[in-house]
Parts: structure tokens; sequence; C-alpha cells
């Protein structure tokens, strides 16, 4: 099966701090990969430079077997969705318009969006539990509510690749699980592949197949998530003795 995003040999950086070296990673259809470090391990990083946003020190990475420069900006955005940690609406507009934003990618330059895309925009909003929340000003959301919204336009934009940074940050429990749930549907009946920043590996060894743990030391562990997540090895990672309870990993 051909892999949506392949990175070989990758090492990544940030001024003198290496994140990793030697880096190989296959994304498949139905992929859900986490990504899993201390603060300033470098996630983000690593999540960026998948996503074609930064260049890479050394190695190669491609997208559906062609790099993201023989892709192109456009090209790159149908295939690829990204979701940073920022969030930034410096002009009003409604929810609606917010989440069509993500059908940019399949317009023509000068094109407006059609009750096709409304449509799905409307979908996505639904899918997020946004529903009826269309007219609303962006501004007047609360800070989880945003979150989903900006959720809801990578929705729209339906790539077949998902990039996402901490995208359960603001979010209440139960819309937590509503998202992993969402995006795991995605990757079973659509085929598309995720990778996401998570902060739990909980949440990682029960919603994603693959992982990679960063060190914050040019060290890296990749590979599936049922092979690599373990007490043991998370309690180096987090530099704090975990146990295992069951199928959860808690502080001793």
């Amino acid at each position: 099966m051909n892999a949506i995003l392949s990175a070989r040999n990758l090492a990544v950086s940030v001024g003198l701090h290496k994140v990793c070296l030697n880096l190989d990673l296959d994304l498949a259809p139905g992929s859900r990969l986490a990504i899993l470090g201390r603060n300033g391990a470098g996630k983000s990083t690593l999540l960026a430079t998948l996503a074609g946003l930064r260049a890479p020190d050394a190695g190669t990475l491609q997208l559906a077997g062609r790099s993201y420069a023989e892709h192109g900006p456009r090209a790159a955005a149908k295939l690829r969705g990204w979701l940073g940690q920022d969030r930034s609406d410096p002009f009003a507009s409604t929810v609606l318009d917010t989440v069509l934003t993500g059908r940019h990618p399949h317009l023509g330059r000068w094109a407006w969006e059609s009750a096709a895309d409304t449509g799905i925009a409307r979908s996505a909003l639904a899918a997020m539990g946004l529903a009826g929340f269309e007219q609303r000003e962006v501004h007047t959301l609360s800070g989880g509510e945003r979150q989903r919204a900006a959720i809801a336009a990578l929705l729209a934009q339906a790539p077949c690749l998902y990039l996402l940074d901490e995208p359960l940050s603001h979010l209440d429990l139960n819309h937590q699980i509503a998202t992993l749930e969402c995006f795991a549907r995605r990757t079973r009946e659509d085929g598309v592949a995720v990778a996401l920043v998570l902060h739990d590996p909980n949440l990682a060894l029960r919603y994603c197949n693959q992982v990679v743990l960063l060190y914050g030391d040019s060290r890296h562990v990749a590979g599936p998530t049922a092979d690599i997540v373990d007490a043991a090895t998370l309690s180096d990672l987090y530099g704090h003795p975990l146990k295992q309870v069951e199928n959860f990993f808690v502080p001793e």
C-alpha cells in the first residue's frame, strides 16, 4: 500500500537543539500517528516539518509520492491539512464563513463557494458539535468552541493527510473523545492518515496505531504503538516513574 507521507533519514533541529536524526516514517492510508515527548522536545517542530512548513536539515519527505516543492502550495493544500496551535481572527466573520476557508484550496482563483461547499462546511460543523452556530460571530466563541471551529475548517478542507498540533487543547473531556473518534472514523472509512501531537499517552495508546517518541536530545523511537508504549519506555521519556494499571499509565 502506497504511503500518503514518507520520511527517510529525516533530521530536524531548531537552532542548536536537535529534535531528531535519521527518522524513517511511513503513514499509509488508515494510519494514526501520535507524537509524544516532554515540553520543548520539538514535537511541534517535527509536525511542522512533516507538513512542509519548514525545511528539514537532511533527509527526504514525500507527500503522495512527490516532494512538497514538486506539488506546489495549492496542490499540497488539497492533500495535506494543518492545524497549528495559534488561533488568529483579525477580521470579524461568522462561524460558517470561517469554516468555509477550508474549501479555498479547492476553488479557482476568482471562484466563490458553491452550495456543495457550504454543505461540506455545515457537515463539518455538525461533526464538531457546532450545528446551529453557523451565524455566530467567531469572536463570540469560547476557547473550546473556537478550537472545534478550527477543526471543522480542517475537516471541510478534506485532505488525505491531517496534521494536528495539540488538537485537544481547550476541549472538555467529552469533546476530546469526540474529536479523536471523529478522526479515527475518517481513517477507517475514508482511508486518510492522521498525525497529531498529544500530551496524554493513554489517548495515544487508545487511538493511535503508530507513535514517535521525542526525547529532546536528538533521540527518537518510532514504530507501532503497541510495541513501543509501555511503562518503562514512558518513564524514560517523561523522566518520571509510571506504572501500568490495566490499559492505563499513572504516576507511581
